[in-house]
């Protein structure tokens, strides 16, 4: 297809059909990690005031935002200009990690209620973090498909558009 000559027009043709497939997952996977670590607050709010998180549980909830800064991080390295949702979701890192850092505060001051009660506001930070990414996914998903009254088409959902027809 490319021909015999060129290692180096080839190299550069599997890395932009390998960028393509990326964006092509991106919403989807973007959507994962928020779903996982709201999922992650809301167990961890319930562990605490429970009384039921140790120390050794702490990497149950720290994982899945170490996941999520890769992908952030990763995200941003193929795009020339991110999305508003990758800095939304970015943003969503922020307020988990200030949130597990309430949640290793709260576990060993607080117990039932009061537990819920003290981490009630960095979960809500999450929460409303996690609308965000929601709310600019769903845009960016509109503006893919041309709806019409959308901005026009991010350019991290250009590069993947282009292979509708299979690739």
């Amino acid at each position: 297809m490319l021909g015999g000559g060129g290692v180096r027009v080839k190299a550069v043709f599997a890395l932009v059909l390998l960028a393509g497939c990326f964006w092509r997952t991106y919403g989807r996977l973007a959507a994962t990690h928020v779903d996982l670590l709201v999922a992650m607050a809301r167990k961890g709010t319930d562990l605490v005031a429970s009384g039921r998180l140790s120390a050794e549980s702490m990497p149950e909830l720290t994982y899945p935002l170490e996941r999520a800064e890769a992908f952030v991080h990763d995200a941003r390295a193929r795009s020339g200009a991110p999305p508003a949702s990758l800095d939304a979701l970015d943003t969503l890192c922020a307020r988990y990690r200030a949130f597990v850092d309430a949640l290793d505060r709260v576990r060993r001051e607080r117990r039932g209620e009061a537990a819920r009660a003290a981490l009630a506001d960095p979960l809500a930070a999450v929460e409303a973090a996690a609308e965000r990414v929601r709310a600019e996914l769903r845009a960016e998903s509109r503006a893919a498909a041309g709806v019409p009254g959308r901005a026009p088409q991010p350019p991290h959902l250009a590069a993947g558009r282009g292979g509708r027809s299979g690739g």
